[in-house]
Parts: C-alpha cells; sequence; structure tokens
C-alpha cells in the first residue's frame, strides 16, 4: 500500500483527538481543573494561577504529557480568556 504523508496525518490527526477526548473528557478537565484553580489560589492568596502551572498540574493529574493537556485545553477554548 502506498499512502501519501497527507492521508496519515488525517488519520493521525483523528487517531490524537479520539485518545485526547478519552483521556480527557472534557467534563473532568472542568471538574477537577476547577478544584486545582481553587486550591490553588487559597493556597497563595492571589487571583488567578498562572496558566502554565495549570497545564502543569493538570498533566501530572491525568497522567499524560504537559503539551498533549496544552493542546486539549486550547481545543476546548481554556486559556483564551485572559
Amino acid at each position: 500500500m502506498n499512502r501519501s504523508e497527507s492521508y496519515w496525518n488525517r488519520y493521525e490527526s483523528e487517531a490524537n483527538r479520539f485518545a485526547a477526548t478519552l483521556l480527557m473528557p472534557k467534563e473532568l478537565l472542568e471538574t477537577i481543573g476547577r478544584k486545582i484553580i481553587d486550591t490553588y489560589k487559597a493556597e497563595h492568596g492571589v487571583a488567578k494561577m498562572p496558566l502554565a502551572r495549570f497545564v502543569n498540574s493538570m498533566a501530572a493529574r491525568f497522567g499524560v504529557s504537559s503539551p498533549a493537556m496544552e493542546y486539549r485545553l486550547k481545543s476546548l477554548g481554556v486559556g483564551k480568556r485572559g
């Protein structure tokens, strides 16, 4: 079988989206994310949690890489509101 690179990229992208949804479901991200943010704000007495720290905390909690978590959060619109 001779497949073009664009063929594999399309299927690889689809597989990555499926894996992200399976490993990092939106509802669970929201629930755990809120707890992580609230805990951080209470412990540090601040109004906001740095985005990089949030991404790293979430990645550790879900057992995925930080780039994978960052991609998933961006796909859900997290971090765009400022």
